[in-house]
């Protein structure tokens, strides 16, 4: 990274002018909105820092997530040497003589004075009073090139743990550093940059070593000017933002012969530096015979922040049998039998829709079955969604079944495939929730027409009082069932107590209607 004079402290406080930035990792946009302060998601809870890119451009913090950019932070002064460090789920960087740490929002947690090691700078920074360093981040260590060193410390301490030398290409700082970012492979454990040129050229360090080694030449890089923010995203690909054209470059780590694609970055930048994010998938909890972990293709997301049942999402490396799931107020429970219907509570804070889906296995055949399956839209914006199923068999009262939900997404929205309960999908994130059967209690389903009989038999109506006698339609059944004493028939549709109950109440009905009208005339 290449800044000017750092003077002042940053303070993660956003401002109200706009800025051009680019969209660094995917999907390139160039945004022109004011940055957003740290405080906007406030109610929303601090996010990890999984599957992304944060880029510091001219001061200005930026996530890119999934495709999106958003802005987070401004800051007071340039920043420099910035990485992320996951043991210590912070950010850590070079302020002026300081070392400062930030979270996701871009609020600074911690400062400390400058080491000497990192105090070392080249000629024309000494001139120009810049100063340029890479750095990465990989488990507590923060791994920072200074001069023609590589020096590693152990976070949060700033414990120094190693000093290597740089050797091989990239090592001549004496007119000016040809290296300005690097980022950590976490496939082979190498750092990876682009030294400037002539000729620009991909390049390999071994931290352990400081031995470097040339990768390829692509013919598509800037001869001339630095790489000021580099990051390797989970995917193997290598984005390099050239300060000078204000242009994305990405090249593909396991195949570099393939051709270098570029993107307007919205500018020349004075300054810029870049971090990525570890990779984080979230997977699911449920018991056997239910497929979970990853090597039963269990299902599993990305973790974004963008895209989540709940309001919370944890990444793990691997199914475990607890976990943080809260798309659910409370666990469903449904009646042997009955409807089982859901609310889940959702956040989708991209640009597309998204695709909600639920299984439930209340069969108990422990599987999740096409037929188990329910879905809905899921519109940018949307807190909750509501999905139901019809009536069905159900296994046996106070047994429990379990239902497992998924939100899909991507950078351009769900791909339209039909959702499985198995097997990776994009962005976002799957819950298993245990569903509680019960037997039918007393008042379920409770109707009036159905208080002494089955149902689907409907009751006469009442006579209105005003009105003639009718005829009962059931006095002759009814006589002959007192007669012959057999037993008693309801193939008519009114069971006994019914036909016994409305020849008692038709005659004492009419009865009523004769006094009331007498009565009335008198």
């Amino acid at each position: 990274m290449r800044n000017g004079q750092n003077k002042a402290l940053p303070t993660g406080t956003a401002t109200g002018r706009g800025v051009g930035i680019a969209m660094f990792l995917l999907v390139l946009l160039s945004l022109a909105a004011p940055p957003a302060s740290a405080a906007t998601n406030a109610d929303a809870p601090a996010p990890g820092c999984y599957n992304a890119v944060y880029l510091v451009r001219d001061r200005t913090l930026v996530r890119v997530d999934q495709g999106t950019a958003e802005p987070v932070s401004r800051f007071d002064a340039p920043l420099d040497a910035v990485a992320y460090v996951p043991a210590t789920q912070a950010f850590w960087a070079i302020s002026g003589e300081r070392v400062i740490s930030f979270d996701q929002a871009g609020t600074v947690r911690s400062r400390a004075p400058l080491p000497s090691a990192l105090r070392r700078v080249d000629l024309i920074s000494s001139v120009t009073g810049t100063a340029t360093a890479a750095a990465a981040g990989s488990e507590d260590h923060w791994i920072v090139r200074t001069g023609g060193e590589i020096v590693t410390y152990r976070m949060p301490a700033l414990q120094e743990v190693s000093r290597r030398k740089l050797a091989g290409p990239g090592a001549d700082v004496l007119l000016a550093p040809r290296i300005a970012d690097w980022d950590l492979n976490p496939v082979d454990g190498r750092l990876y940059t682009i030294v400037a040129g002539p000729p620009a050229q991909v390049v390999a360090i071994d931290p352990r070593t400081g031995n470097s080694t040339v990768l390829a030449t692509p013919p598509g890089l800037p001869v001339l000017g630095s790489f000021g923010a580099v990051a390797v995203d989970p995917q193997g690909t290598l984005h390099a933002l050239h300060d000078r054209s204000g242009r994305i470059y990405r090249l593909t780590l396991a195949d570099l012969d393939r051709a270098v694609t570029s993107t307007p970055a919205g500018g020349p930048a004075t300054s810029s530096d870049a971090t990525s994010c570890p990779a984080g998938w979230d997977y699911g909890d449920a018991p056997t015979p239910y497929p979970t972990r990853r090597a039963d293709d269990g299902p599993r997301h990305p973790v974004s922040t963008d895209l989540t049942l709940g309001r919370a999402i944890t990444a793990d490396d691997d199914a475990r049998r607890t976990d943080h799931d809260d798309a659910l107020a409370q666990p469903p429970t449904v009646t042997r039998g009955g409807k089982l219907r859901i609310t889940v509570t959702v956040r989708n804070t991209t640009r597309h829709n998204a695709m909600l889906a639920a299984w439930h296995d209340l069969d108990g055949n422990g599987r999740f079955d096409q037929a188990d399956l329910a879905t809905a839209t899921v519109r940018p914006g949307t807190k909750s969604v509501t999905l139901a199923w019809p009536w069905r068999t159900t296994k046996k009262a106070n047994k429990t079944a379990m239902l497992r939900i998924r939100l899909y997404g991507g950078p351009l929205g769900y791909d339209k495939t039909a959702p499985r309960p198995t097997g990776p999908g994009g962005s976002g994130e799957v819950e298993d929730h245990p569903i509680q059967v019960r037997a039918p209690q007393a008042g379920d389903k409770t109707d009036v027409r159905n208080l002494a009989g089955p149902a689907g038999g409907d009751l006469p109506a009442v006579p209105d009082p005003g009105a003639p006698p009718q005829p009962v339609a059931v006095a002759h059944d009814r006589r002959n069932h007192a007669i012959t004493g057999g037993t008693p028939r309801e193939k008519d549709g009114l069971p006994l107590t019914w036909s016994v109950f409305v020849g008692l109440l038709v005659p004492a009905a009419s009865v009523a209607a004769r006094a009331a009208a007498k009565r009335g005339s008198q």
